[in-house]
């Protein structure tokens, strides 16, 4: 008499184990997957070189401008010194020739009142 174990490991014998025999094809889904995340992952880092590079133009360009900017600003701002400058002695030649002029008229009004005082006299005694 055989006990119940026999049998199961003689049936346990005869069955070909799980898995072996003829190999199961593997799903290509992740290879699919990695495929599509490496490309995915290469777009990105183009794109975001391309726009680094971009950005790094346009950078450039801002501060040759801003360059460029204050060069005429400074040269606008000695412009404007040197006409300042030339405002205050303008000024000043313009207050010297005032005091000029009227020192020049109360001189022709000084000899015209001794002009008229002498033509009086001159006339008086005649």
């Amino acid at each position: 008499m055989s006990s119940p174990w026999d049998d199961v490991r003689r049936e346990s014998l005869e069955m070909p184990a799980v898995g072996f025999g003829r190999p199961a094809r593997p799903s290509p889904l992740p290879w699919m997957l990695l495929t599509v995340s490496i490309a995915m992952t290469i777009g990105v880092l183009v794109l975001g070189r391309s726009r680094l590079e971009d950005e790094r133009l346009r950078a450039a360009t801002a501060l040759k401008a801003n360059d460029d900017v204050k060069g005429q600003l400074k040269a606008a701002l000695d412009n404007l010194d040197k006409a300042r400058a030339t405002c205050s002695s303008a000024d000043t030649t313009a207050g010297e020739l005032q005091k000029q002029l009227l020192t020049l008229e109360l001189a022709n009004r000084r000899q015209q009142d001794e002009l008229t005082r002498l033509r009086a006299a001159k006339g008086g005694k005649r």
